[in-house]
This record gives C-alpha cells, structure tokens and sequence, in this order.
C-alpha cells in the first residue's frame, strides 16, 4: 500500500486545508508495504504486508484531509525527503492528535505514526511503522 492510502487508512478521512501544503515525491508504481502497528487494546504488534498499484506521484497530509469534519492539519513541513505532519480531530466525546513522518528516495519509503486518543476519559496509544519499496510497474 503506498504512503498515501497506508495513512488514509489508518486515520479517519480528514477536511480539506489550503492548497500549499508541504508534498513529497515518489515513483508512481506496484509498491509493497510492510506495516507494523500495536494493538491499542493489548498493545500487540500486528504486521501486514500489502501491494498495491499506486498512480500518484505525490503525498502531501492534505489529501487525506478530505472528507471527515472536526479534523485540522496543525503542521506539515518538507525537509530534505522527509515530510513531517501533525494533526488533529475533535470527536464525539473526544479528541486524537496524528503526529508522523515519511521519508522516501522515490523507490523506497519509510514512515511512522504516533496517533493519541483520548476519548471519555480514556486515553489510547496506537503507534504505526512501515517501510515501502517499489517493486515495479503496475
């Protein structure tokens, strides 16, 4: 799964922020991605590997912004090849914070997410790595 859809997927939808946002590069593709993220329950490591035929070209946090309401990108920088993000979302009954980074040379790509939530009281801890790798053409 590449960056794009890998974060998508971890986090709920997120709204749309003004066109500027920090975008990183990588070569569109068949990428294999190599996830591994704790439990929030047990806090178990569980890892998957996916491949999928990624057409974008470009990550930038914004993207995965759109749709949810209540959620805000507070942060997004580029430097060098590493995209660093910070957002946040209210939630009924709540709020979860999503800091990351990803780091790509365009065939290859690491990542992390430390995502807080902190809903009735209760507060949950889900940390994310992956590692991605082009592996091809779709």
């Amino acid at each position: 799964m590449n960056p794009k859809r890998l974060v998508a997927a971890a986090l709920i939808c997120l709204p749309a922020i003004s066109a500027g946002a920090a975008v990183i590069e990588f070569n569109p593709g068949l990428w294999e991605t190599v996830m591994t993220r704790t439990n929030p329950m047990t806090g178990e490591p569980i890892t998957e590997t996916r491949t999928e035929c990624v057409q974008e070209s470009q990550f930038d946090p914004a993207s995965m912004m759109q749709g949810a309401q209540g959620c805000n990108l507070i942060e997004d920088s580029l430097q060098g090849d590493t995209l660093q993000f910070l957002m946040e979302c209210d939630m009924e009954g709540g709020q979860a914070t999503i800091d990351g980074q990803f780091q790509t040379d365009g065939e290859t790509g690491t990542g992390n997410m430390d995502m807080s939530v902190n809903a009735g009281g209760m507060q949950m801890e889900m940390n994310m790595n992956w590692t991605a790798k082009r592996i091809g053409d779709c």
